[in-house]
């Protein structure tokens, strides 16, 4: 009878310890050898001599990045000049990516954000000085007080993923179809600050779920909805929140590479942080949204001036990250790169099998973004998108 017990309470532990760390346990199993892609080509061959290069220029980083798909777009002067994709946004299916292929594209999501809390700001709808309190009627007295640009530069004090008493155990790896903003953040609703609002910098996604609140608070509008139909919808452009049941058509599948062999991530739920990490575009997508931003298509100058602001803190310092409403403001330090001292507005996304970047080169009017579906660093792309965008700036 006891044999029978201790088994029965070990075969609990077991199953319990499966759930709760399950993306570690299944981590390790279930990789195949990566299938051989040097005869794949460009979805598009182009025939000047510029875009032959950067079409060139793609196959060689597709090569070197191993990753199975990727895709890159660039824009000047408010029009797309290039872009092209190479590679399989399904291995299993032998289904290859094209050029409306989507991608999560992480915490690139917060720069897609703050172009719809511009036009709030810009319509008087809400106000840097905004307060949690006056639009979300559910937020605890802990985070009542927060003003909305402590929220859109990570300077509220909220902390990001951690641990919970959930299948499985971390956060980050949510399996949880949330179907409101509200249900998102009750996650962290009545957490203590990890300082006080204004005082210091702590990145963290849940900033942006508490805004795409107050987006909603102000707009009566479901967030994924305002963002179609004021921001999306207008440029022309298909980004969407990922949601449980996406159409697969265009929707590449996402994978881990490790010694040239690929699984695909564990499935996860990104419905928890539609705002800072839940959408899904392609890289023609951002670049129009970014030729748009660059060119004052939706928001005034004024208004593109204030969101790329790195925001102070309260004792006047510059945050670390030179981090503004949604985006990085930052200047090229690297003299190998060719465009040393040359401005940058960007940011990049890491997601469960997706890397991105968009980054805006207010002096050559030019817009680009570089997608891929493998986990990886988004700093790994910078130096890539600049070997494109030099293609296509005059030489001096």
């Amino acid at each position: 009878m006891k044999k029978i017990l201790v088994i029965s309470v070990l075969v609990i532990l077991l199953s319990l310890s499966f759930y709760l760390f399950q993306p570690i346990v299944v981590y390790s199993s279930g990789w195949s050898h990566l299938p051989n892609t040097n005869s794949l080509e460009p979805v598009k061959i182009h025939q000047d001599s510029i875009s032959k290069k950067a079409d060139s220029l793609l196959k060689s980083i597709f090569h070197t990045l191993k990753t199975p798909a990727f895709s890159i777009a660039i824009g000047k002067n408010d029009k797309l000049i290039w872009f092209n994709a190479i590679g399989y946004q399904n291995i299993e299916s032998k289904i290859k990516a094209n050029l409306d292929t989507k991608f999560r594209i992480g915490s690139t999501s917060k720069a897609v954000t703050s172009i719809g809390l511009g036009l709030l700001i810009q319509n008087g709808t809400l106000d840097f000085d905004s307060k949690v309190k006056e639009f979300v009627p559910y937020v605890s007295s802990n985070l009542s007080e927060i003003t909305m640009k402590q929220l859109a530069s990570h300077t509220s004090g909220i902390r990001n993923y951690g641990t919970c008493f959930c299948f499985p155990i971390w956060e980050y790896y949510s399996t949880e179809e949330y179907a409101t903003v509200e249900k998102s953040v009750s996650v962290f609703n009545h957490d203590e600050l990890l300082f006080l609002s204004g005082t210091d910098f702590s990145y963290s996604t849940y900033n942006y779920t508490l805004l795409s609140a107050m987006i909603e608070g102000a707009t009566k509008k479901s967030f994924p909805d305002f963002m179609k139909t004021s921001v999306f919808d207008p440029l022309g452009i298909a980004i969407e929140t990922e949601k449980e049941f996406n159409d697969p058509k265009n929707l590449s599948k996402f994978y881990d590479i490790e010694n040239d062999k690929y699984k695909e991530v564990f499935k996860v739920n990104n419905s928890n942080k539609w705002a800072g990490g839940g959408f899904l575009a392609s890289p023609t997508d951002l670049v129009i949204l970014g030729n748009a931003f660059l060119n004052y298509k939706l928001l005034k100058k004024e208004t593109m001036h204030d969101l790329i602001q790195p925001t102070a803190l309260k004792n006047g310092q510059i945050n670390k990250q030179n981090y503004a409403i949604g985006w990085r403001n930052d200047t090229i330090e690297n003299k190998t790169e060719g465009l040393s001292g040359t401005q940058i507005i960007h940011h990049g996304g890491t997601a469960l099998g997706s890397t991105s970047v968009l980054i805006l080169f207010p002096e050559y009017n030019i817009s680009i973004s570089l997608l891929m579906n493998r986990s990886g660093s988004s700093s790994d792309l910078f130096k890539y998108a600049y070997d494109i965008v030099k293609l296509f700036i005059p030489k001096s």
